[in-house]
């Protein structure tokens, strides 16, 4: 399987951050996401302390890759997690899309190859994801 990200929720970890502080803190989710994208540190600090059990938290962003894949493969990837949104583009061909907590808990059920594959492709974007995955273990 080939699988290229072609789009993504800006600044996600910003706005994961900001998700998490709105529930803490009185102001107004706009103006947490202004202060947050000023100082990247708070954010790692504010992501590196999510748990899993609050996963909702990951839920607001949206990836979307292109994927070369059987239809078989597609399949078996729906089938273990069914927030993944697959459409034929072509033959073997599909446009694929998915949220962070997704991701992480596909990767969960599945540690090696394609597991591998889409925490790589968001490893850049969303560094977190990586420490997370590994408390995890």
């Amino acid at each position: 399987m080939k699988l290229e990200l072609i789009c993504h929720t800006p600044d996600v970890e910003t706005l994961i951050a900001t998700a998490m502080l709105t529930t803490t803190s009185g102001a107004e989710p706009s103006t947490l996401y202004k202060r947050l994208k000023n100082y990247p540190q708070k954010v790692r600090t504010a992501v590196g302390r999510l748990e899993l059990q609050h996963g909702s938290i990951l839920e607001h962003n949206r990836f979307t890759w292109t994927l070369e894949a059987t239809e078989g493969e597609v399949l078996r990837i729906i089938l273990e997690n069914r927030f993944f949104t697959c459409t034929p583009i072509g033959e073997s061909k599909w446009l694929m899309s998915a949220n962070l907590r997704t991701i992480l808990e596909y990767s969960e059920k599945e540690r090696a190859g394609f597991g591998d594959t889409l925490v790589d492709s968001v490893r850049k974007l969303a560094p977190s994801l990586k420490a997370l995955r590994e408390r995890q273990k």
